[in-house]
């Protein structure tokens, strides 16, 4: 027997022409990234996207974002995200006081929380009033 003699369907025929059609959705819903389940189920974009609960990374964070201290009081909103974006590095953040004044620089250090809805900082806001004063770049 030579393989003009064989049946299609042989293992190096991918269509398998001769034999059962191929099964292209082996998995049940759910089980691939775009397959997220049946009606009513979250779809592939809203799965991606964090809640505003959720820890983000710094880069993630807007422009005007509320920042609070340790006891949950807004202290004022996000000016600027500082931080090297090439390497990845978060510096920090420059946050416009709600008391009033000049916009001032929070270090990463005192960063103890980062979500999309809000920034939380272990300073009150006496400590962010006597913090260093933000100058921006070139400006």
């Amino acid at each position: 027997m030579n393989d003009f003699d064989r049946q299609p369907g042989a293992i190096d025929d991918p269509g398998m022409k001769g034999g059962i059609e191929p099964d292209e959705e082996r998995l049940p819903p759910g089980d691939t990234a775009g397959n997220t389940g049946g009606p009513g189920e979250p779809s592939v974009a809203e799965l991606d996207l964090p809640g505003p609960d959720d820890p983000v990374a710094w880069s993630y964070v807007e422009p005007n974002t509320p920042v609070a201290g340790p006891n949950g009081e807004e202290l004022g909103r996000v000016e600027q995200m500082l931080g090297t974006e090439g390497e990845g590095i978060f510096h920090g953040i420059a946050v416009k006081p709600s008391r009033g004044g000049d916009t001032r620089v929070v270090p990463a250090d005192a960063v103890t929380r980062l979500t999309s809805a809000k920034v939380e900082i272990a300073w009150t806001a006496d400590q962010l009033a006597a913090g260093e004063e933000y100058e921006p770049i070139g400006g």
